[in-house]
């Protein structure tokens, strides 16, 4: 999954091979779904047997061109033809991100070592990053890959946060958000990378270690609704169809729509009443009421970020009733049981 939206740039790729890959691909994704047989080679485990071998901060690479077509069809889903870029190892990020991957702490590097196959750089492409699964040859998920662009990333971790947080509101006279997540000193783009890598490592780890299936394809969907993780917030037909949150008392937190901007159908004047609703949920962000999988990827980044790495994570309204101030609950111990999951995930043995 993505963790960014509509920022576009221009230069959208558009050529002849984009129709007739799109019919192929989308076959191929087709087929994934409904089996085994359908898996595309480079999402089996096995392609990147190699990058397994490497230290997790040498498995950033430039995205190779199957990676690069995954990544155009799913601009193409999301209604942008954006062909991405490979990402030079001279970008200036490249450092920051090396730097960034070798400080996480101990359990967080062991699980994505074992789970993250390859950090894959791009430029220029619909988003901040994405997820992608991998199978083995016996059709189980057993992990991923993620893919960065750069592009996007060259914001602080406040603006970057700042931003994806008011995409869930058009704009409204008198009402401000703001989202801190560092303090001045450690606001930079290494402190975005961060936080940004930790969620799409959720992703993968979610895929690999069982917690949930994978968002596309329906095979796995039993894996969601079966998970109990997932049955502390969600409920639904699981394998049948998509899961909705349990609780149902707070309707506005089933209208978010983030990454609509001035097109998102709730107003900032709403944002007080919103906190409001979320904080009496256990989910540990806004975006993490989006689905079972954005729940899992966001508890387990803010987990880390907060507990791990002792960061602050607040968000700031402020409108003509005054100054809220809302805190995860994996702040206030508003959310134990999930706490407790990923307490217990990161202690996994190697």
């Amino acid at each position: 999954m993505t963790t960014d939206g509509p920022d576009r740039w221009g230069g959208g790729w558009r050529g002849r091979r984009g129709g007739a890959l799109a019919l192929l691909l989308t076959g191929l994704l087709v087929a994934l779904g409904a089996s085994g047989e359908g898996v595309l080679p480079t999402q089996r485990s096995l392609h990147y047997a190699g990058l397994y071998a490497l230290p997790l901060e040498d498995r950033i690479l430039p995205a190779p061109e199957p990676v690069l077509q995954l990544a155009w069809l799913g601009n193409r889903r999301a209604g942008v033809d954006l062909w991405p870029t490979p990402a030079g190892l001279d970008h200036p990020l490249v450092p920051e991100l090396r730097s960034m991957i070798q400080a996480l702490p101990e359990p967080v590097y062991r699980l994505a070592s074992r789970y993250l196959a390859g950090i894959f750089i791009v430029e220029r492409t619909f988003g901040s990053a994405r997820a992608e699964g991998l199978w083995d040859a016996g059709d189980r998920l057993v992990g991923g890959y993620m893919l960065l662009n750069l592009t996007a990333l060259a914001r602080s971790a406040n603006a970057w946060a700042t931003m994806r947080e008011g995409s869930a509101f058009h704009s409204a006279n008198g009402t401000t958000i703001q989202v801190l997540m560092e303090p001045p000193e450690t606001d930079t783009p290494q402190s975005a990378l961060r936080f940004i890598f930790l969620h799409e490592l959720g992703h993968v780890l979610g895929m690999g270690m069982g917690v949930h299936g994978h968002w596309a394809v329906p095979a796995t969907f039993a894996i969601t609704g079966e998970s109990p993780f997932t049955r502390k917030s969600w409920r639904g037909q699981g394998a049948d169809g998509p899961l909705a949150p349990a609780k149902l008392t707070f309707p506005l937190l089933t209208q978010l729509r983030f990454y609509r901007f001035e097109e998102a159908p709730l107003p900032r004047t709403a944002a007080p009443l919103v906190y409001q609703q979320l904080a009496h949920t256990d989910f540990p962000s806004l975006y993490g009421t989006l689905d079972p999988y954005e729940d899992f990827a966001e508890t387990f980044a803010l987990y880390v970020h907060t507990r791990l790495l002792g960061k602050p994570y607040a968000v700031v309204v402020a409108g003509e009733n005054g100054l809220g101030v809302y805190r995860s609950c994996l702040q206030t111990g508003g959310c134990p049981t999930k706490a407790l999951f990923i307490e217990r995930l990161l202690a996994t043995p190697p």
